[in-house]
C-alpha cells in the first residue's frame, strides 16, 4: 500500500508544477487542465480550447423524494441547458440509486460539514490538475494577463433563482475588495506587485480576471486561495451595500444606523442575530454553508426546519439542493443520497463506538483504530488508505514561533542547534510505539518517500536519540544548567518552553508522553489546551511560543501551489513563522520568501522546478519545524451499504480533504 501512495504522490506533484506552468500555443486551456476522459463536464467550449467529446446523455430523471413534493417543477427546468449540465462519469463509478441517510458525527461544524460537499469554479483531479467545474471552460491570452472564464447557461441557486457571471463579478468587487468577508482580495487575485486583479462582466455567462502582470498559476490558486469566486447577489446586495456604507464614513450616527440595517438584513438572510458587521460578514460570506437560508450551489444545503439547523446543535441535517447541476452518466440528477444527518459527538471515541454499531457510516480514523474496527465492528466496515501529504505526522508536530517578540525566546527558537537538541532528546522508535501502538515509526517532518524534495537524509535528519548531544547543543546555544536540574538563559532568568495546542486534539495526551524526555534533557516545559478561537487569536497576536499538533501543519501537496504552511507570510495561522514578513525575516527565510516571489513571475516550468527544489532544500538545511513520528496514511473507514467511495486518493486541504472523493456520487445498497 506505501508503494501505491507513494507512485499517486510523486505523479500529483510531477504535474503540479506542469499545470502552474504558463500554456502554449495560442492561449487556450493547456491540456493538463481539460476535462479528463473519466470526470467529464459536458458541454460545449469555445472553437480554440481541446477537449474530448462530452457523454452523451438524451434525458435526465430526478430523485423520487423530489418528485413526491410536486413544488419543484420539471428536472429538466432546474438544471443547466442540457449541453452544458456536467455528467460525472468517473470509470470507478457505478449508476447509483436514490434514497436514504448519510449518517455522520461531528464535535463541530464549520469546514467539517463544508469541505465534503463544496463546489468550486474548478476542481482538481487526483493527479494534481485542475478541469472545469462550476465553470464549463476557460481561456488565457498570449501573456498570462487575461483569463476569460465561461458558465454553464441555465444554472441555478439551491432557492432556484439563476446563477450568473453578475454573481461571480459582484462577489469579487463588492465582497472580496471591500473585505466584507472577512478574507478580503485573496493572493491569488494579486499579481507579482501585489495589486488586485480587475474583475469583469462579459455577458451572464462570461466573466474576466485581467492582472497587470503576467499571472502565470491564477486557475491552480484560485482553486487553493479562494475556489467558490461569487455569492448570492439577490440575497446579499443590500446587507453588503450597509456595510460598506457603514465602513466608508466616520459619522457615529450614520454608521450606527448602516450596521443596525446590515444586521437587520443579516437576521432576516439566516435568522441569526450577529454581534456586529464584520461577524456577519464573514460568517455569511465565508462560512455560509453553516446558515439555513443562504442559497449555494453545493449538493447539499442546511435544513431549514427547526431542530435540525443549528450546526452548533445536538442534531442537524444537509438536505439535497433540487437545483443541483450534475448528473450521473444515465442522467439522474445528483446526489443519490437525499441527506447528511449529523449527530453532536464529544469525542472521537465516542463516534468509533457509532460507526462500530453502524449508526455511522463515514469516518476518517486513526490508523490505530482499524484493528479495533476490525475486531469489534457489528456490521462490515471497508478500510480506505489514501495518501497524506504533511511532513511527518501532524499530531506530533513542534512549532517554535521564529517571530516570538521576546528576545531571548527569539534567538533560541531561530538557532538551528536548538531546534535539533529538541529533536534529539527524544527517542523516537520508544515514543512512536507508544503513541500509535506499533503502527508507526519514527520520523522527521520532511516530505514523504515519493513527494517532491523528499530525500532519505532529510527523513532521517535529527531522528538520532542523544541526551548527551542535545544538552551539549543547548549549551552551545548559551543556556546554562540551573540548581534545579533545568537551563536558564546566560543572566540566570528561567527559560520556560510554554506549548499550547488546541483542546481535544489529543496534543495533550502527546505532550504526556513528551515530557519525560523533555525533563531529561534538562528543558523545562509547560502545556496548556485552548479553544480553537483563542489559539486562532493567540497566533494572529504573536502570542504563541510554541505549539504541539499545530492548526496549520507544515507540508501539503505541494510548495508551489499552497506554499501556506511552508513560506512566511503566505498564511495567517502558522505559528512557526507567525507574523514574519519579508520585511522581518533574515538569513535563509528572508531567501526563501524571495524565491517565492521569484516563482509567481516565473513562466518556465523547468525553471520553476528548479526554485520550488531550492525552496525545499532551505527547508531541509533548517528544519524550521520538529516531528518525532513518520506521517501516516489517511486511513477512511466506511459502511459497506455506501457504494462508490474511490479506492484511491489523495487526502490534501487543497483537495479539501475527502473532496476527491464526490460524496454526491455515493448511493447506499443495504
Amino acid at each position: 500500500m506505501k508503494k501505491t501512495l507513494a507512485l499517486i504522490l510523486a505523479l500529483v506533484l510531477a504535474l503540479s508544477l506542469v499545470a502552474c506552468a504558463k500554456p502554449e500555443g495560442n492561449g487556450t486551456n493547456p491540456p493538463e487542465t481539460k476535462p479528463s476522459d473519466n470526470t467529464e463536464p459536458a458541454g460545449t467550449k469555445p472553437e480554440d480550447t481541446e477537449a474530448t467529446d462530452p457523454p452523451k446523455v438524451e434525458g435526465f430523471t430526478e430523485a423520487p423524494s423530489i418528485t413526491a413534493l410536486g413544488t419543484y417543477g420539471n428536472v429538466e427546468d432546474r438544471l443547466p441547458v442540457k449541453d452544458d449540465v456536467f455528467v460525472e462519469n468517473a470509470s470507478y463509478l457505478k449508476i447509483g440509486t436514490y434514497g436514504g441517510e448519510l449518517h455522520r458525527s461531528a464535535n463541530t461544524g464549520s469546514w467539517y460539514a463544508g469541505k465534503p460537499i463544496e463546489e468550486g469554479l474548478f476542481r482538481f483531479k487526483a493527479d494534481g490538475t485542475v478541469e472545469p467545474n462550476v465553470a464549463k471552460s476557460w481561456e488565457i491570452n498570449d501573456d498570462s494577463t487575461v483569463y476569460t472564464i465561461h458558465l454553464r447557461e441555465g444554472m441555478r441557486w439551491s432557492d432556484g433563482e439563476p446563477f450568473t457571471a453578475e454573481d461571480c463579478v459582484w462577489f469579487y468587487n463588492e465582497v472580496c475588495l471591500n473585505k466584507i468577508d472577512s478574507k478580503g482580495v485573496r493572493s491569488c487575485h494579486k499579481d507579482a506587485n501585489g495589486d488586485p486583479a480587475k474583475v469583469e462582466k462579459v455577458d451572464d455567462y462570461t466573466f474576466t480576471v485581467t492582472f497587470g502582470t503576467p499571472k502565470y498559476d491564477f486557475i491552480e490558486m484560485m482553486e487553493v486561495d479562494l475556489k467558490w469566486h461569487w455569492a448570492a447577489k439577490h440575497v446579499f446586495e443590500d446587507m453588503v451595500s450597509y456595510i460598506i456604507e457603514a465602513n466608508s464614513t466616520d459619522d457615529t450616527a450614520k454608521k450606527d444606523e448602516a450596521s443596525a440595517k446590515a444586521l437587520a438584513e443579516a437576521k432576516k438572510i439566516s435568522g441569526v442575530e450577529f454581534a456586529d458587521t464584520a461577524s456577519a460578514g464573514k460568517e455569511l460570506l465565508y462560512y455560509f454553508w453553516n446558515y439555513p437560508g443562504v442559497p449555494t450551489l453545493n449538493p447539499y444545503v442546511l435544513s431549514t426546519e427547526a431542530g435540525k439547523n443549528d450546526i452548533n446543535g445536538e442534531y442537524y441535517e444537509f438536505v439535497r439542493n433540487p437545483y443541483y447541476w450534475k448528473v450521473d452518466a444515465a442522467g439522474q440528477q445528483l446526489p443519490y443520497i437525499d441527506k447528511i444527518a449529523y449527530t453532536k459527538i464529544q469525542n472521537t471515541d465516542q463516534a468509533l463506538m457509532l460507526l462500530l454499531d453502524g449508526q455511522e457510516d463515514f469516518q476518517t480514523i486513526a490508523i490505530d483504530s482499524v484493528a479495533t474496527i476490525q475486531e469489534s465492528a457489528n456490521v462490515k466496515i471497508n478500510i480506505y488508505e489514501w495518501a497524506s501529504t504533511t511532513w511527518g505526522d501532524a499530531n506530533n508536530q513542534l512549532h517554535f514561533n521564529l517571530a516570538i517578540a521576546d528576545p531571548h525566546l527569539n534567538a533560541l527558537f531561530n538557532n538551528p542547534d536548538f531546534r535539533q537538541a529538541v529533536s534529539i532528546c527524544v527517542d523516537r522508535d520508544e515514543y512512536a510505539r507508544i503513541y500509535s501502538n506499533g503502527w508507526q515509526e519514527g520520523g522527521q517532518a520532511a516530505p514523504q518517500k515519493g513527494t517532491m524534495g523528499y530525500s532519505e537524509e532529510w527523513a532521517k535528519q535529527w531522528t538520532e536519540y542523544d541526551v548527551a548531544k542535545a544538552k551539549t547543543l543547548l549549551e552551545g546555544c548559551g543556556l546554562k544548567m540551573g540548581a534545579d536540574g533545568y537551563y536558564d538563559f546566560a543572566d540566570g532568568t528561567d527559560f520556560v518552553l510554554n506549548i499550547v495546542s488546541v483542546a481535544d486534539m489529543g496534543a495533550a495526551d502527546n505532550y504526556a508522553i513528551l515530557k519525560p524526555y523533555y525533563d531529561a534533557a534538562g528543558i523545562k516545559t509547560t502545556f496548556r489546551d485552548y479553544d480553537r478561537s483563542n489559539i486562532d487569536a493567540m497566533t494572529t497576536a504573536n502570542e504563541v511560543e510554541c505549539t504541539l499538533y499545530p492548526v496549520t501543519p507544515i507540508g501539503d501537496i505541494s510548495i508551489v501551489l499552497k506554499p501556506n504552511s511552508m513560506v512566511p507570510g503566505a498564511a495567517t495561522n502558522v505559528v512557526w513563522y507567525g507574523t514574519m514578513t519579508k520585511d522581518t525575516a533574515t538569513g535563509d527565510l528572508k531567501t526563501l520568501i524571495e524565491l517565492k516571489e521569484k516563482l509567481d513571475v516565473t513562466a518556465d516550468p523547468d525553471e520553476r522546478a528548479a526554485i520550488a527544489q531550492q525552496m525545499l532544500e532551505l527547508h531541509q538545511k533548517n528544519q524550521w519545524t520538529i516531528s518525532y513520528v513518520e506521517a501516516a496514511p489517511a486511513v477512511h473507514a466506511v459502511n459497506a451499504r455506501i457504494q462508490n467511495f474511490p479506492e484511491e486518493g489523495v487526502w490534501s486541504d487543497i483537495y479539501r480533504d475527502i473532496g476527491l472523493a464526490h460524496c454526491q456520487c455515493w448511493y447506499i445498497q443495504e
